[in-house]
């Protein structure tokens, strides 16, 4: 009886080591990844929440636009935006509009201080339109300011695609 209790001793002690040994951050990670917001902290401990842009065209008609741009891309191109965002700004709206839902378009969003908030494609606004539209805001105080640097990849491209790229502060 000694040794069948010494063996169940081991057996629950392997089984706790080896649940201690599962990484904690993989539940939220994944949880992440498949939400439509996602939440980033940048090297300047700036912490973004990324989400869907919602249709308010009062909001965009009292927005200052940074940015409006149309520009044509191939396949495997990038194409840089660069934004200046000065002080005061509550959150930043990106459009990348290009329409076409047979190519595809991937947009790369960089802060001031050189952090990737993440790469967005198509679907990361919640529909397939041929349009990436995202709210970018902090989850505290403003925007941060400086040089923000937005990249545009043609990764499935069938010939010439055009686009256009707005960036309005709130």
């Amino acid at each position: 009886m000694g040794d069948s209790m010494k063996t169940w001793k081991m057996l629950i002690l392997c089984i706790i080591i080896g649940l201690m040994a599962v990484p904690a951050a993989s539940a939220e990670e994944a949880y992440a990844e498949n939400s439509d917001t996602k939440v980033t902290l940048d090297s300047a401990g700036y912490d973004y929440v990324v989400s869907p842009s919602t249709e308010n065209s009062s909001d965009t008609e009292n927005s200052i636009s940074l940015l409006r741009s149309t520009q044509y891309i191939t396949q495997g191109q990038t194409i840089t935006h660069n934004v200046n965002v000065g002080s005061g700004v509550n959150y930043l709206e990106v459009d990348l509009n290009w329409g076409d839902t047979s190519d595809s378009l991937t947009l790369t969003i960089y802060t001031p201080s050189g952090s990737k908030l993440g790469t967005y494609r198509d679907s990361s606004d919640g529909s397939t339109n041929g349009r990436i539209h995202l709210n970018i805001d902090p989850s505290q105080g403003y925007v941060q300011q400086g040089t923000w640097k937005f990249n545009v990849y043609g990764e499935s491209v069938s010939g010439t695609e055009d686009y256009t790229f707005n960036v309005y502060q709130h």
